[in-house]
């Protein structure tokens, strides 16, 4: 478990651990949830495309498997 602290500027330091662990770099951009007395942070992403790329693998058809064998 993490834990930050809010500054008198409402900000909030995510520790270093952290944001090596999850890549994060200065100037990433997060989404905020209120859940009751949850807040949730989603990172976006800089290209959605790029992000889901290879993310659904598909399987060869059968023709194409012929161009395959040769």
């Amino acid at each position: 478990m993490y834990k930050a602290t809010l500054s008198s500027r409402g900000q909030i330091v995510i520790p270093a651990e952290m944001r090596k662990k999850l890549s994060l770099k200065a100037g990433a951009s997060f989404r905020l949830y209120d859940h009751g007395e949850k807040i949730v942070l989603i990172r976006e992403v800089e290209d959605p495309v790029l992000q889901g790329l290879g993310l659904l693998k598909r399987q060869a058809s059968s023709q194409e498997e012929s161009h395959l064998d040769v």
